[in-house]
């Protein structure tokens, strides 16, 4: 695959991940080192100097790692701009060693110049994984490993750069997982499914939960679950949920009129909650098209208290412009219940797995029914996951439940099938 192994130093090319996958396809056991750096300040340069700048950061640390590769005696076999904030550099050989310690100290150096533009200088907080591959190690083995390293290294101080244990044990499926991920960010390949959502009283639809899938051709359907683990072992939960947004959003936004009343939910993570994250989702919701007031946020608790100053900040600021906002898998989060006072909410999303207790006896239902009275006493609503049976959904408009969704009415739906779907129901 001569477009892979042009080790020429005048004609050093950054690759895209498309190129990565092929080299991982490749079965070759010859000796490489892959050096996987990442830039941890990205977002906090995108949201503070806008994504502009940020481009521009990537594009300066891409042209400091060619110089870099231009210097070094060993070939440079690969060399490639990973997904988000991160770029793969692969080198023949895997001696390691002072030499290699001296080169990673280098590259670092290098990427860590100044690279802002005028007066104001911008200095980059470089992270580095390192990987030596071993004899008979797949090739998606050895990025792994070093995709483990990098993460370590990101929440390392002091020393900016972590090589992998020769002898990690490592999970091959967690592996394939990582890569596949990966590589799906670069191509924008995550697929959003939408999850019906009813009224109780009247069971009318009335809007759609955006789920995450993956479709790989190995691996087959690859769950939200499975995604954001991965995405949180490589450090990559806020490109993973920003993906996800953006895609979601711009198909609310080409809903036809008909549904023009529906509403879109998208799942928040606890990383994504800072003090930029307000105007960032605005610009992505003006640019969509969508009308803010159709969009509720859903939060897990442990993003509402990990910071409540600042999360009541940026959720009055989306709240005046209409979002809604709502506490999803309640139940199974912090026993805290401060924040439900300290908090503009709209809704309580029950977890799927206490809808069951709806139907049960005893206590499991007495602390449902405290639950959504304690949530309408606090002028919220209450949506319910996962009801698979009738008896539970009777049950719920029993004890007074506003919304719900599950399979009992559909599973989750291909946005052409949701259209479909709800041009018939409504």
């Amino acid at each position: 695959m001569q477009s892979l192994r042009d080790t020429s130093s005048n004609n050093l090319t950054m690759r895209r991940a498309r190129h990565v996958r092929e080299w991982l396809a490749e079965a070759s056991q010859e000796p490489v080192t892959v050096l996987l750096l990442g830039i941890k300040d990205l977002k906090q340069i995108n949201d503070r100097l806008g994504r502009a700048m940020g481009d521009a950061v990537i594009r300066r640390v891409g042209q400091q790692i060619r110089a870099f590769a231009e210097q070094q005696l060993s070939p440079i076999r690969l060399m490639a701009k990973m997904p988000g904030r991160e770029f793969m550099l692969v080198v023949d050989g895997n001696a390691g060693g002072k030499q290699l310690e001296l080169a990673a100290q280098k590259l670092l150096e290098m990427v860590s110049v100044d690279l802002g533009e005028g007066a104001a200088p911008l200095h980059i907080n470089a992270r580095l994984g390192i990987a030596l591959s071993r004899p008979t190690e797949s090739r998606p083995n050895l990025a792994a490993r070093a995709a483990d390293a990098l993460a370590k290294a990101y929440g390392r101080k002091g020393k900016r750069y972590v090589v992998a244990e020769a002898q990690a044990p490592f999970n091959p499926a967690m592996e394939q997982v990582d890569v596949a991920l990966r590589s799906a960010l670069a191509a924008r390949e995550i697929v959003i499914l939408l999850q019906p959502q009813f009224e109780v009283s009247s069971g009318r639809l009335v809007g759609a939960e955006a789920l995450a899938r993956l479709n790989h051709p190995q691996l087959g359907e690859i769950g939200a679950g499975d995604l954001f683990a991965s995405a949180d072992r490589c450090d990559l939960r806020e490109e993973l949920s920003h993906l996800i947004q953006d895609k979601a959003i711009n198909i609310a936004a080409a809903w036809p009129a008909a549904l023009s009343d529906l509403r879109l939910a998208v799942n928040l993570g606890a990383e994504e909650l800072t003090e930029y994250y307000g105007a960032h989702l605005l610009e992505l919701v003006a640019q969509a098209g969508f009308a803010p007031e159709r969009l509720t946020l859903e939060l897990t608790e442990e993003s509402l208290i990990r910071d409540l100053e600042r999360t009541a900040g940026q959720l009055e600021l989306l709240r005046a412009k209409g979002m809604r906002i709502a506490v999803d898998d309640f139940g199974t989060g912090y026993s805290s219940l401060a924040y439900l006072k300290s908090l503009p909410l709209d809704y309580l999303k029950i977890d799927k797995g206490m809808t069951p207790d709806i139907v049960g006896t005893g206590k499991d239902r007495i602390i449902m029914r405290a639950i959504i009275a304690m949530a309408k006493a606090l002028g919220m609503a209450i949506i319910a996951e996962g009801v698979e049976k009738a008896e539970e959904l009777e049950m719920l408009r029993a004890e007074g439940c506003d919304y719900f969704q599950g399979f009992l009415r559909s599973p989750p739906l291909a946005p052409a099938e949701f259209e479909r779907f709800a041009l018939r129901a409504n």
